[in-house]
């Protein structure tokens, strides 16, 4: 089976491994590198360095246009591509390239459809406090993940993994299962079955309801919520964009008074906190342009009286 892989994510080196070791991986399709740092240095994504040091074919395109769609289109086909396999792509993918592999492409979803559609899925479970989560393999096509289901795996929540964490394990996961889905779906022993639109629920963010991304402002904590609410968020919102306050709000929410001096407009990272006694406990924080510390260095460096 000759495979494609589309997909920019660091988290997905599991799953171009168990590719490349189960079927004849000869296209990676990934994001263009992009200038980073002061002295802005090109840097290659997880993807576009995996390919090189394996030495597949890595396509790097800033978006599908008139110029990269039928470069993508003529290599899947002098590859002679059986199905192609997308994670974490964050491009959307014209249909004239979903239709050329000889059976389309599968791409791996991080909810169970159609629980979540978009493009923060995992996000959204930790947010919702949802019990349970899960991947859903579909075929894709021109909507927005509502492509028809070829296989789901259910996952139970923890209760107090971040996002990250949650994106690490539902990464492996997929690569686990990844084998049989193919297999089963190429076979055709795997019969795609259509969504239930009317059930479908999508990921709008908080300040930019018509996207479906996380953004900056959608971490900023509104201290008005349950202490519960918020702690899901902090996990919800870890690693990007990070939980965040000022350092008025900080001092005002949990009574305690700010020390002279400081800057009550301060922006302030809040990484980890727990729930005690159903009241937010905050474990640890940055003050921007200060290391990460405890709450209790906080208290002793910021609290007066």
């Amino acid at each position: 089976m000759n495979i494609a892989f589309f997909g920019t994510s660091n988290r997905s080196v599991p799953i171009l491994d168990v590719l490349r070791e189960k079927y004849n991986l000869l296209l990676c399709v990934t994001k263009k590198s992009v200038k980073v740092g002061r002295h802005q240095t090109l840097k290659e994504n997880a993807v576009e360095t995996w390919a090189h040091e394996k030495r597949v074919n890595c396509l790097t395109i800033s978006r599908f246009d008139v110029k990269t769609t039928p470069t993508v289109v003529e290599q899947i086909m002098n590859s002679k591509i059986t199905i192609g396999v997308v994670a974490d792509f964050s491009l959307i993918i014209p249909q004239e390239v979903i239709d050329t592999p000889r059976h389309k492409i599968i791409n791996i979803h991080f909810s169970l459809l159609p629980k979540y559609r978009g493009a923060s899925p995992v996000q959204h479970a930790l947010l919702n406090g949802d019990e349970k989560t899960g991947i859903t393999f579909y075929v894709m096509d021109k909507g927005m993940d509502t492509g028809q289901i070829v296989s789901q795996v259910e996952y139970a929540l923890l209760g107090n993994e971040t996002a990250g964490e949650l994106y690490e394990t539902l990464f492996d996961l997929a690569a686990q299962k990844l084998p049989q889905v193919l297999d089963g779906y190429v076979a055709g022993e795997l019969q795609p079955v259509a969504q239930k639109g009317a059930a479908a629920v999508y990921t709008y963010s908080k300040t930019h309801p018509k996207n479906t991304f996380i953004y900056k402002d959608d971490a900023k904590i509104d201290w008005r919520l349950p202490p519960s609410q918020i702690e899901r968020e902090i996990r919800a919102y870890n690693p990007w964009p990070i939980s965040w306050t000022t350092l008025g709000e900080l001092c005002n929410a949990v009574g305690l008074r700010l020390r002279e001096g400081a800057d009550p407009q301060t922006t302030v990272k809040i990484y980890d906190a727990d729930l005690v006694d159903k009241r937010l406990a905050v474990a640890q924080l940055c003050v921007a342009g200060k290391k990460p510390m405890t709450w209790k260095e906080f208290v002793n460096g910021y609290g007066r009286g």
